[in-house]
């Protein structure tokens, strides 16, 4: 078993990036948030949407770190996957922009 080393190492980098987003942790560095009103800040409800758009990029990680450790997966499938997976999270964007789940009315 041969592991692609620039996969596992891109790979976590995901996978850790998607855990504090999960968390909730990383949308508090951006420049854009911290200069938003609290009058806006309070009217989005952050955590479900850190945890959607944390597990997307999560994810991604995840195919990355099985194309790490499987050249089948790799050479055959990883395109096709990230295709789906880029597929899904245009869908996963769309719904957060048009759904008001995450904004109060």
């Amino acid at each position: 078993m041969t592991i692609s080393w620039a996969c596992l190492a891109v790979g976590i980098i995901i996978v850790a990036i998607g855990a504090v987003t999960f968390a909730g942790r990383f949308h508090v560095l951006f420049r854009d948030w911290k200069r938003m009103p609290e009058s806006e800040k309070r009217k989005i409800h952050i955590k479900p949407l850190c945890h959607n758009i944390g597990a997307a990029i999560t994810v991604c990680g995840a195919l990355i770190l099985a194309a790490a450790f499987s050249s089948f997966f790799l050479q055959k499938m990883f395109a096709w996957f990230m295709l789906g997976w880029f597929i899904l999270a245009a869908m996963d964007i769309w719904f957060i922009s048009k759904s008001r789940r995450y904004m109060d009315k």
